[in-house]
């Protein structure tokens, strides 16, 4: 399920740019609105049993200490009680800010992998099956026929395989459809070229 983890992880990370930005137009909200966005993304992320849920929870008892009167080093002292709120929030919010993008980062860098290795598979069954893609239509259905067809095919059979061990048929699903995406997308544009060519 890492495609919808990803996509938490986008809608999370821009609450979180909103909040950096209510530190300089309004720095008396900012604490505040940062121990509730923690709380709203932690129990956000949890129901994916993310680690990130666990770097968050830990972020809120951080924090919720300091609030409380507790000092971390990294912390300078201040007169200013609302100060050091401040800079252990903003620090905070740097820290889970890197971890949110980092995380994003892999995700696709493990979609870039698998996508061009299904891409390989979806090769090979279009060069043994050549109507494969000639109505295919680009909705769960479509998603489906070119799924069953990889499990069916013996030159493919061992990456279906490889496939369904490594990931959900949510993500499975999401990297098919960009696949068929831009094949369909590569065969109007040919179509067009080849018409304007006769023309």
């Amino acid at each position: 399920m890492q495609c919808i983890l990803r996509e938490k992880l986008l809608i999370q990370g821009r609450k979180l740019s909103d909040i950096s930005n209510i530190y300089q137009i309004d720095s008396s909200r900012f604490v505040n609105a940062y121990m509730l966005w923690l709380d709203e993304a932690e129990k956000d992320l949890s129901v994916l049993r993310s680690p990130i849920s666990i770097i968050l929870q830990s972020e809120k008892s951080s924090l919720n200490s300091v609030l409380d009167g507790f000092l971390p080093d990294h912390i300078q002292p201040e007169k200013s009680i609302r100060k050091i709120h401040k800079a252990a929030a903003a620090q905070s919010l740097e820290k889970i800010s890197k971890e949110f993008y980092a995380k994003i980062d892999s995700i696709d860098q493990m979609f870039d992998q698998m996508n061009e290795k299904l891409c390989h598979a979806i090769a090979v069954l279009a060069s043994k099956d050549h109507e494969v893609f000639e109505k295919l239509q680009l909705n769960q259905k479509g998603v489906g026929i070119i799924w069953r067809k990889l499990g069916t095919l013996p030159d493919t059979i061992p990456m279906f395989n490889y496939f369904s061990a490594k990931l959900s048929s949510t993500d499975i699903n999401y990297i098919l459809m960009d696949i068929m995406q831009k094949i369909l997308s590569n065969k109007i544009t040919s179509s067009h070229e080849n018409h304007h060519n006769h023309a």
